[in-house]
């Protein structure tokens, strides 16, 4: 058990990078195959960067009376899809997903609610967050899209309202 566990550890970055590539390929209309869930690994040490970074982050956030920990966990949302979609380093996702939820933060609070509700709803039965932690990934992967999509358009035609992904 001990091994199982083991290995878990060190591929639990890459598989979350992976399950996110996989999203990704979904949400462009690619077909999206079981193997893709090991992309992570071509990314070995980038996924295991920001997992270390965002960790460090949020652990720092929740010791210090929970609150900003909550705070930081609402702002980094986007980080993963970012670090996967735009091929960013830990940092700039990191930096990036914060951006992006100081822009939009009445739309980044109610994912990060819903996002919630979908882990809690899982984690009340045993082993349900394996259901559970697709419908988040694709949540954020989803709203992290549609947020590079406003930016494009909004770069190119800076006078124009974003309406729908």
């Amino acid at each position: 058990m001990a091994v199982i566990g083991s290995i878990l550890i060190v591929a639990i970055a890459p598989l979350f990078y992976g399950l996110t590539y996989m999203t990704f390929k979904g949400i462009k209309g690619e077909k999206v195959e079981i193997n893709d869930i090991f992309e992570g690994f071509h990314h070995f040490v980038r996924s295991w960067i920001f997992a270390i970074i965002a960790g460090v982050l949020l652990f720092v956030g929740y010791i210090a009376f929970v609150i900003p920990g909550i705070i930081l966990s609402i702002l980094l949302i986007y980080a993963l899809p970012l670090l996967v979609i735009k091929g960013y380093g830990g940092i700039d996702a990191i930096r990036e997903s914060i951006n992006y939820s100081r822009e939009n933060p009445a739309d980044t609070l109610v994912l990060f609610v819903i996002g919630v509700f979908i882990s809690f709803a899982g984690g009340a039965i045993p082993f349900g967050f394996i259901l559970s932690l697709p419908y988040t990934t694709i949540l954020y992967t989803m709203a992290a899209n549609n947020l590079i999509k406003e930016h494009e358009i909004h770069d190119i035609y800076p006078e124009t309202e974003f309406v729908g992904g």
